[in-house]
């Protein structure tokens, strides 16, 4: 049995649309008897809304980049948060950048644009969510900025990477409670269904994905993916679709 481990945006998710090779395969993956997850920045409600019209069932959810880890039957088996004094010093330290915070599995989003959105719910402050702590944390900037995101990201785990991880994910930056990462999320899932090293395998396109690529023998990117990343994979593909066929050849 092999387990693959996979991002979400832009490796299963394209335009919010997934393609129909890839839905394929994951099926005949996991009809095999392998265990196919996801494992991203994302939240739970983020997975499952543009999954719905594919019937993909997910054997495992690593969220939030490792923050919250779920079962197939959504039972958590991992999760921490991030304190909300945090979230406001590094709104602060970063001049008020367009932000995200998700809490209790909703999008919260204070920006200094509103514009017309299916995902989050804006707010004038983050103090109207009156809570102490919240799930997962992002910045945004725009799809030509992933400089500055890279900068961003740095300035963050110089000043502040000793209670928060932040991880760049082209034009965003995702923050998680210190020690979780898409690594670390992948080596809980191992231990969660007592796999070897040889037989768990991880596929991702970008800068937060590393931690991922970096930890199992068995890594995958894209011939789109930046060269950075592409240095980090075992294997370089075309497709989802062609990573699960390299991965079954393995059987024959």
């Amino acid at each position: 049995m092999y387990l693959l481990a996979s991002d979400f945006d832009n490796t299963l998710l394209f335009h919010n649309r997934m393609k129909l090779k890839d839905v394929k395969a994951i099926k005949k993956f996991q009809k095999n008897g392998n265990l196919f997850g996801l494992c991203t920045g994302r939240s739970l409600e983020g997975v499952e809304r543009p999954t719905q019209p594919y019937h993909i069932k997910y054997d495992f959810y690593i969220l939030l980049s490792g923050a919250l880890i779920l079962n197939k039957d959504k039972e958590v088996i991992l999760e921490k948060t991030i304190p909300m004094t945090l979230v406001m010093e590094i709104f602060e330290f970063l001049n008020h950048q367009d932000a995200s915070v998700v809490y209790h599995n909703e999008m919260y989003k204070v920006c200094k644009k509103k514009t017309l959105t299916k995902r989050g719910v804006y707010l004038d402050s983050f103090l109207e969510l009156k809570t102490d702590c919240v799930s997962a944390f992002s910045f945004h900037f725009q799809e030509n900025e992933i400089d500055k995101a890279a900068t961003a990201t740095a300035m963050i785990n110089e000043k502040y990477g000793d209670y928060i991880e932040a991880y760049q994910n082209n034009q965003h930056i995702d923050l998680a409670a210190k020690g979780c990462s898409k690594g670390n999320g992948i080596k809980v899932i191992q231990e969660y269904f007592h796999l070897d090293d040889q037989h768990i395998h991880a596929i991702g396109d970008s800068w937060n994905d590393l931690p991922m690529l970096d930890i199992v023998e068995n890594s995958y990117t894209f011939t789109y993916a930046h060269e950075d990343v592409q240095q980090h994979a075992k294997t370089i593909v075309e497709s989802l679709a062609d990573c699960i066929q390299d991965i079954e050849r393995k059987d024959n």
